[in-house]
């Protein structure tokens, strides 16, 4: 594995200008005029930053979304760049071109010529809000920036027989539930399709972005790894490995999860609240692919016995007098009175749209590439789950790692209970941080959490909104870090716990310093 992470560094003569669109997809290079640094945003370095650090963790306040700049100090050398994620939701072009106009000229600093360097460019699983950035600002990616390697959890490998199976399923899925947007159960049971859409905005188009498929940034991003020699699938089997010229820095893999029942484990049940798994209740089902398949068959109207909840022979019509004359008189009382129509069942078995939806995003959560950087001295970690529900928590009870000059294997939860840093899971979102086996093991006195949040673009999603920090989860966070949470929300302040620990924030990002 240490192979792995010896990233061979690609030099650009120093000539004021950069190759635009080059290599990533085989096209002849452009020369292009250096773009001027993006001064519309804050400075590179914040007011009040250390000089000296050993590491640096840049959370950018870009929207609802995950977009981090990870920085390690290399004496002698340039700075190791480490970039995680970069999307958001409900944001436009411009907006995350600036953004990452702002990586650039942080990654270059000084530099007035070549590229930006990124020596690793991680993207952690297949959903807009984290991978956004890679179809918005592809110009500036493809004209600004050297990718060292690109690192992708393995299952986003199609090569592998398993994974080819879940996307094709998962492909399906989405199709159906998109005719069955468009189909008449639709929009005669608008209610059972509530969020439907929102959902499969994740990983579908987005126009009024110009973010395009979230799909074409996983490709980019695959591309961008050919091209620089160094893709990576990265899984939990995975032995530590070292970043290249960083002295004294160990990287685990966690997540995904092997085990397929974890894989797919994102719910939330009645015993794991009286377990104590998680520090809230969400009740779910199972989806109902059969009512799906209903819902979207080739039949011309609802009059098919496809778009009711009973079979012909359980039903009354009233289009024929002689059977329901007799009981017309009982059915204007009740069953057609507008304040019973919440007794009315015809449309609940369309409900199991919605759970679908939810089950498909929860599922692809549960593909979230989870990375622990160790500093081997002091064992301070740094953790980042991205958006790992249930299921890829609870595998990590089990899992081991073999670390050179250790007898014993050195188990996942040995690393959370040496976490310094946490990088809150979905948006600090109820059931992607479990609280047994999860942040009950967070026992440094010295935590700091930080949540890539804008809670009014949460607020906006779906039709109830989305709850989001999750209280009992944000009140214990709280608890454990003694009040140094961050969220990335620019109508947030620091706490002044925080601006204790070091956390340092403009309006464009928050600095954590490892000292």
């Amino acid at each position: 594995m240490l192979a792995k992470a010896k990233l061979k560094r690609k030099r650009t003569a120093a000539t004021g200008q950069v190759a635009a669109r080059s290599s990533a997809r085989g096209e002849k290079p452009v020369p292009r005029a250096i773009a001027p640094p993006a001064t519309a945003l804050d400075p590179v370095v914040a007011p009040g930053s250390p000089k000296k650090f050993r590491a640096r963790v840049r959370m950018y306040r870009h929207g609802l979304g995950d977009c981090f700049l990870i920085t390690f100090p290399r004496d002698g050398k340039d700075p190791f760049q480490i970039l995680i994620d970069c999307g958001a939701l409900a944001r436009d072009k411009q907006s995350m071109a600036r953004i990452v106009e702002h990586i650039r000229d942080t990654v270059r600093n000084d530099k007035a010529n070549g590229k930006a360097r990124l020596d690793v460019v991680v993207g952690t699983h297949e959903h807009k809000d984290h991978l956004s950035g890679f179809n918005q600002a592809r110009q500036v990616f493809n004209d600004d920036f050297d990718f060292g390697a690109v690192w992708l959890g393995w299952t986003e490998n199609l090569t592998k027989p398993e994974i080819k199976k879940i996307k094709e399923t998962r492909k399906r899925a989405i199709a159906k539930l998109q005719a069955a947007l468009a189909s008449p159960a639709a929009k005669a049971a608008a209610a059972s399709f509530d969020g439907v859409a929102e959902l499969l905005n994740f990983s579908q188009d987005d126009d009024t972005t110009g973010a395009g498929k979230v799909a074409d940034a996983l490709e980019y991003l695959k591309l961008r790894g050919k091209d620089a020699g160094d893709l990576q699938y990265l899984e939990p089997s995975d032995q530590p490995f070292d970043l290249h010229g960083v002295d004294g820095v160990r990287v685990y893999v966690l997540g995904p999860p092997r085990d397929p029942v974890m894989l797919k484990g994102s719910e939330v049940t009645e015993q794991m609240r009286r377990d104590g798994v998680i520090y809230h209740l969400s009740r779910m089902g199972e989806a109902g692919m059969d009512a799906l398949s209903a819902a979207v068959s080739d039949s011309t109207g609802m009059d098919s016995d496809r778009h009711h909840p009973f079979s012909a022979e359980h039903r009354i019509p009233r289009e024929i007098p002689y059977y329901f004359a007799g009981i017309q008189g009982f059915v204007t009382e009740t069953y057609d009175d507008p304040d019973q129509d919440w007794r009315r069942i015809d449309n609940d078995w369309l409900n199991a749209f919605g759970q679908l939806a939810l089950d498909l995003d929860n599922d692809t959560n549960n593909t979230s590439l989870v990375l622990a950087f160790e500093f081997q001295k002091t064992r301070d970690i740094l953790l980042f789950v991205a958006d790992a529900q249930v299921g890829s928590w609870q595998s990590w009870s089990k899992l081991e790692f073999k670390v050179p000059g250790r007898e014993r294997p050195l188990s996942a939860h040995d690393l959370l209970g040496r976490t310094v840093f946490y990088k809150v899971g979905h948006h600090c979102s109820h059931n992607a941080t479990l609280k047994n086996g999860g942040l009950e093991l967070m026992t440094r006195d010295d935590l700091v959490a930080f949540i890539p949040l804008d809670q009014a673009t949460a607020k906006k999603q779906g039709t109830k909104g989305w709850e989001m920090p999750a209280p009992p989860l944000f009140k214990a966070l709280q608890e454990k870090t003694a009040n140094r949470v961050v969220i990335s929300d620019v109508a947030e302040d620091l706490t002044p716990e925080a601006v204790k620990a070091g956390v340092v924030a403009t309006g464009t990002y928050i600095d954590y310093f490892l000292a």
